[in-house]
């Protein structure tokens, strides 16, 4: 699962080969491949190499993040563009609905994270995302030891293996309890690339939907 954002109408440093077109004029329904079609594994290949260059030559084209690279991103846009993205903006900013963000705030996005890209700030958290993480590890290993012991003493009693959500009490509590105690920063980094990336596109994405 992950986010997908498209350009509303992104700049186009450099146009697609003339072997795409000739893909999609034998190949192509309304822009993409028809998948009904036989098409040769060797020019399914190549479409999508062709359509990862054109988006490295032209990044306001398409912009993708995983849901755990995203979450952390957007936290931050949120954080450092409150002052004209409104309450609506950010909130489904976290949904794959179709939001719509205008060029005029697509261009101010750029330009602030570009400002806290220069003056070291995106660095900074780079770094202390990185220690939490770091310090997250070491205490989901903890974790990971405690809910082990649980679960070998529930086999050691009952004699079988089963999933947590299966185990006879006390086990299901004490596991579930121990879960809770589960330190979910590992799965959230945030990386100055990442808002580069991001900064780009939106540069050069003439506004953009989220979904």
């Amino acid at each position: 699962m992950g986010f997908d954002l498209t350009g509303l109408n992104p700049t186009v440093n450099k146009v697609y080969p003339q072997r795409y077109n000739d893909i999609m004029n034998k190949y192509g329904k309304d822009g993409w491949l028809d998948w009904s079609m036989k098409i040769p594994e060797n020019v399914k290949d190549e479409y999508f190499e062709l359509k990862d260059q054109f988006q490295t030559n032209n990044p306001g084209d398409y912009f993708r993040n995983n849901v755990w690279s995203w979450r952390p991103l957007w936290n931050f846009v949120c954080e450092s563009c409150d002052d004209f993205l409104t309450e609506k903006d950010m909130e489904k900013g976290y949904y794959n609905d179709d939001k719509k963000i205008s060029k005029t705030k697509s261009l101010k996005i750029s330009k602030r994270l570009s400002k806290l890209i220069a003056d070291g700030t995106v660095d900074t958290l780079e770094r202390a995302n990185a220690l939490a993480i770091e310090r997250a590890e070491v205490h989901n290993k903890e974790v990971r030891k405690e809910m082990d012991a649980i679960s070998n003493a529930c086999e050691k009693e009952h004699g079988e293996m089963r999933a947590p959500a299966n185990y006879p009490e006390p086990y299901y509590s004490q596991w579930s309890k121990a879960y809770e105690k589960e330190d979910w920063t590992t799965s959230y980094p945030f990386y100055t690339n990442n808002v580069k990336d991001f900064a780009t596109f939106c540069q050069q994405s003439g506004g953009f939907t989220i979904c």
